[in-house]
């Protein structure tokens, strides 16, 4: 009896330990659980989508009041440049001396300065060969595997060696008149309303879209094109029907944001869907070509002397600024689809509106009222209508449903019977003739 009495005791021992140990393991179900709740996928590339917006936003603001700065500096330049001269030319009068003005250095050369924001898309793809070698073991590839499968897709299309090369080089054309006209621009207007016009490329995109690439058709993005030509019409004549200038400067900023959508469109029509290798191998060719081929152009500007570059003083600090800002934007814009949605990318250009607002009245003073205001709101407001799912009313009833479910009326809650909701006046209470 000795030894089955010693094993029964033992036998409850075992399941008092079990109990414990499987009491001590019951947090970690949970712990795993949570951490599949709050670490999933979408949520990780929700989180990154916040803070490449922000980034995107950051990097066209800065690069813009880059841009923009120069031209103050040249502004600023001129008119102590006039009060030199003017106090030189006076002193000699009275001395009778001829002595000559120190004036101070000027920069005015928007292409120059889009021939060298260009000239670092030459980057593109030595950004994503590194991003390649430094990626995991099992997926790393060689460089001319790389090459070979950029390529590869052009010559699936038939394309030869001249018209690729031709190609690029329209694209080229097309990429530096674009972005002459965004710098020229800032020249004649604000930051924040060139960036504001700017925005209005994606109801181009749209437009365009729809009629060469055959999208559906959406009512509400063709409100939203209604939308952004308002607000160009807007800035337009912000400062009244005389101001030629401002005029100017709308037609640069607004023909920048169409010509940004003729070459994205075109682009995708062209060259089709690409790959991320195939899109940066493609920017690539695009600052080789403007290394190669638009240097003779600023030249040309610069002996015409249409373009004022002190070679000497040239303020390479804010220039190299703001084309490092802008090439980290399209970077960013073109890349990081790998980490989040593209919707999220395509919002840093709408926060780049209020962020160019805040600086531009601190730094500038500028004021924001009347048709400016309008225009700035109406810009923003037409950039979010484009940016509607197609299905946007199914997106809306659901939630409409889910509201009416979550909280319904206390109407709908108490129904009366029949028999209790009203008394007849040829019966009683229980229901018998009277």
């Amino acid at each position: 009896m000795l030894p089955s009495g010693l094993g029964f005791a033992n036998w409850e021992i075992a399941e008092v330990m079990l109990e414990h140990r499987e009491g001590q393991r019951e947090p970690q179900p949970y712990v795993q659980v949570t951490r599949r709740t709050c670490f999933t996928e979408h949520r990780k590339r929700m989180s990154c989508g916040l803070f490449l917006t922000s980034f995107v936003a950051v990097s066209w603001v800065g690069g813009t009041h880059l841009l923009r700065a120069l031209y103050l500096d040249y502004i600023q330049a001129m008119a102590a440049n006039a009060q030199k001269i003017n106090m030189t030319a006076l002193s000699n009068l009275e001395q009778g001396e001829d002595k000559s003005a120190i004036l101070f250095p000027l920069y005015n050369a928007p292409f120059f300065t889009t021939w060298i924001c260009t000239t670092l898309n030459f980057f593109f793809f030595p950004i994503y060969l590194i991003s390649r070698f430094c990626a995991p073991a099992s997926e790393k590839t060689s460089m001319k595997k790389e090459i070979t499968e950029s390529l590869q897709p052009f010559q699936e299309r038939g394309m030869t060696v001249t018209r690729f090369i031709c190609r690029c080089g329209f694209f080229t054309i097309l990429w530096v008149v674009t972005n002459y006209m965004f710098i020229y621009s800032l020249t004649l207007l604000d930051a924040t309303d060139v960036i504001a016009l700017y925005t209005t490329n994606v109801a181009f995109i749209y437009l365009l879209s729809w009629v060469l690439l055959q999208e559906q058709f959406v009512g509400i993005r063709i409100v939203a094109v209604i939308v952004c030509n308002t607000a160009i019409a807007l800035f337009a004549y912000m400062d009244g029907v005389s101001r030629a200038v401002t005029l100017g400067g709308v037609v640069l900023a607004a023909a920048s944001a169409a010509g940004t959508a003729v070459y994205k469109v075109l682009f995708r029509k062209i060259v089709g869907e690409v790959s991320l290798g195939q899109m940066s191998f493609f920017f690539t060719l695009i600052g080789f070509c403007n290394i190669l081929v638009m240097w003779p152009v600023f030249l040309g500007l610069y002996f015409t002397d249409y373009e004022i570059i002190p070679w000497k003083d040239i303020p390479w600090l804010p220039i190299m600024g703001a084309a490092l800002f802008i090439f980290l934007g399209n970077l960013l814009g073109n890349f990081g689809v790998v980490w989040t949605y593209e919707v999220f990318l395509t919002l840093g250009f709408l926060f780049a509106v209020p962020t160019s607002a805040a600086a531009d009245i601190y730094l500038y003073s500028v004021e924001f009222h009347g048709m400016k205001l309008a225009g700035v709101v109406l810009s923003m407001v037409g950039f979010c209508l484009v940016l509607l799912p197609e299905n946007w009313p199914d997106y809306l009833s659901g939630a409409l449903r889910w509201r009416k479910d979550k909280y319904p009326s206390e109407t709908t809650t108490s129904h009366p019977e029949p028999r209790t909701s009203y008394t007849s006046r040829l019966r009683t209470q229980s229901g018998r003739v009277k």
